[in-house]
């Protein structure tokens, strides 16, 4: 990633960050909806795009794993970020710490990971632990993605479309950074398979 897309990203990570609080401040769902989608679904895209390009130019697996690693960190961390400027500034939701911490973890973890293979990379090396853990990573997280959409489409409780609860906003960014993980983890699945000897 060039420095000028790294520049451009972080714009438009804060834009959306901005986008967010601005929303949960004037109670506006489809606001806040707007910006947590186009958000994490543009972190996908750029994820999957650079995943393609990758195995296309038939780099190292550790290399392609380690940006998709990448990408999902930053999921992690932009939602993470969102909940802890909503419930500090804006709203009041009594366990937003702990999606937050859990959320901060998961991208750290994602992130250091992300080092770990571009540090083989590098070396031209490819630690079949390392790469089979990733895998059983990405798996779990697909799974758990898929079953926080699920729940929160036959939860009568998680309010997204109107702001009555105090977690409305919090749903909101659930909502699209579990999309975005499992549209993450799915890709990365189904290219490796396929790209697999």
């Amino acid at each position: 990633m060039s420095i000028q897309s790294m520049i451009g990203l972080g714009l438009l990570l804060a834009l959306g960050l901005a986008g967010v609080v601005y929303s949960a401040r004037e109670a506006e769902p489809l606001g806040l909806l707007g910006a947590a989608g186009f958000v994490n679904l543009v972190l996908a895209a750029v994820g999957i795009g650079e995943r393609r390009s990758l195995s296309q130019a038939g780099a190292g697996r550790s290399a392609i794993e380690s940006v998709t690693a990448r990408a999902m960190g930053l999921i992690w961390l932009w939602g993470a970020a969102a909940l802890v400027l909503v419930y500090n500034l804006v709203l009041s939701w009594r366990e937003w710490t702990h999606f937050s911490a859990a959320f901060a973890a998961a991208g750290l973890i994602s992130l250091g990971f992300s080092a770990l293979l571009a540090k083989d990379a590098e070396k031209g090396k490819e630690d079949a632990t390392l790469l089979r853990l990733g895998r059983y990573f990405a798996i779990a997280q697909l799974v758990g993605m898929i079953a926080t959409l699920i729940g929160l489409a036959v939860d009568p409780d998680k309010e997204i479309l109107y702001a009555v609860d105090s977690d409305w906003a919090g749903n909101g960014i659930f909502l699209f950074g579990a999309l975005a993980l499992a549209l993450v983890s799915a890709y990365a699945l189904i290219d490796r398979k396929k790209n697999s000897p």
